[in-house]
């Protein structure tokens, strides 16, 4: 199996699809963190007022933004386990779930790396967008080098 597109099933065209959205989901809520520099906020003054009371976050918002925040990882996990479920080739599903523990593994890394550097430098970095894209681009490593080892 190849990523090439004419190489994929119907199901694995649609997953990739739905996790190409689940990667735009993720810019998007990272536009909504009111506290790191952001283009709409530049462009709509009134939105930072909305966000803050008083220099300070409200609490709804807060948990509004925290929400809107986890639904991207909730939707790639729902988009895997959709695929994993599928998926009728037990061999391929198996070199899936591998890659995406690998994945899983490196993004848990970088986001280590990132909390020692935004903990040292007391500055915020779109955290979320800096994990969808470990993940994505280390399960696609960790699934071609798996492949890579069975030939």
């Amino acid at each position: 199996m190849s990523f090439c597109n004419k190489n994929l099933t119907p199901l694995q065209r649609r997953t990739m699809q739905l996790m190409g959205g689940v990667m735009l989901l993720t810019v998007v809520t990272n536009l909504s963190t009111p506290s790191l520099a952001n283009p709409l906020v530049d462009v709509f003054p009134w939105l930072s007022r909305l966000t803050t009371q008083g220099g300070h976050a409200s609490a709804l918002v807060v948990g509004t933004l925290s929400a809107f925040a986890v639904l991207p990882v909730l939707l790639a996990v729902w988009v895997a386990g959709r695929y994993l479920k599928a998926e009728p080739d037990e061999f391929v599903r198996t070199l899936v779930v591998r890659a995406l523990l690998w994945g899983f593994a490196v993004t848990m890394a970088g986001n280590a790396v990132a909390g020692v550097f935004m903990n040292v430098y007391l500055r915020p970095f779109p955290l979320t967008v800096l994990n969808a894209d470990l993940f994505f681009v280390a399960t696609g490593i960790a699934f071609r080098l798996i492949q890579w080892s069975y030939r």
